[in-house]
């Protein structure tokens, strides 16, 4: 599949401000979804966004998984650039003041530690070249297995040397687990959806998953609870005492600048009603 040698050759600026990307015959776009964080005071204020690729083909959506999976093993460096400098761009070009812009790196695209660097060196120079620093990134781990242990480590090694934040994304399935976390240590915990409604499945796992937030924020990391879907879901997160939650409840992906909630109260006398009568 064709493409050009540079990044910026395959992004366009559209006419509302968005800048799109090209990857053959996909045109891919940036867009975000809400992160909140948890108050004692049970309100959920928006501090952070997800940025996610949505690719589109002939005019039709596709799904992210798909898209990423067919790319060329020799293109998956570049593309990966790609989506990073899009996500850079449209976090420029539309962020509120004090949010931060999560974005995610799959170190299982990257069989040497020399491309992983090559990715991580070239978001840093186009942090500085968009006029943002490194405090107002979050880099995310997916939690696809590994190629090699070495690369991990490297990558953990990287972040902290340039006082970058990372989270360890999808706790709970396949690679992503405790053995992961203590090899890791990241800021940030992303719990898993399936796993946070296997744990709520009975009182006795609902208390683990508890004790586990607990080990987590013990550890020296923030837990973001992730995959809520239903207002129940949000007020069972907040209950259990997570740091920060995302979602389709609290907010669906758009484009940015969204018309997103700033502010979500759980304490007021409707939410808690609604948990009485889902408990």
């Amino acid at each position: 599949m064709k493409r050009p040698e540079k990044v910026q050759d395959a992004i366009e600026l559209h006419s509302e401000g968005h800048s799109i990307g090209f990857y053959g015959d996909h045109i891919l776009r940036a867009a975000c979804q809400p992160i909140y964080s948890v108050g004692k005071d049970r309100v959920a204020r928006l501090v952070a966004y997800e940025g996610l690729i949505r690719p589109e083909r002939n005019g039709l959506s596709l799904q992210p998984e798909p898209f990423f999976e067919q790319v060329n093993q020799a293109d998956k460096l570049f593309v990966e650039c790609l989506c990073t400098e899009l996500h850079i761009r449209g976090y420029r070009n539309f962020r509120p003041v004090d949010r931060e812009i999560f974005v995610n790196v799959n170190v299982a695209n990257f069989d040497t530690i020399k491309s992983l660097e090559t990715e991580i060196f070239y978001t840093l120079s186009r942090l500085e070249a968009n006029g943002l620093n490194n405090q107002q990134i979050v880099f995310e781990i997916l939690e696809t297995e590994v190629y090699s242990i070495e690369v991990l480590t490297r990558i953990c090694e990287i972040f902290r040397s340039n006082n970058i934040r990372f989270a360890l994304d999808d706790f709970g399935t396949k690679s992503s687990n405790i053995d992961r976390f203590l090899a890791v240590k990241p800021g940030i915990v992303k719990i898993d959806r399936a796993l946070f409604h296997d744990f709520l499945s009975n009182r006795e796992t609902a208390s683990l998953l508890k004790s586990l937030i607990t080990a987590f924020r013990d550890n020296g990391a923030a837990v973001l609870m992730e995959g809520l879907e239903t207002e129940h879901e949000a007020l069972r997160a907040v209950e259990l005492g997570v740091d920060l939650m995302q979602g389709f409840y609290l907010g669906m992906p758009k484009f940015l600048p969204g018309d997103f909630a700033l502010e979500i109260d759980f304490g007021s006398n409707v939410h808690a009603q609604s948990l009485r009568d889902a408990v």
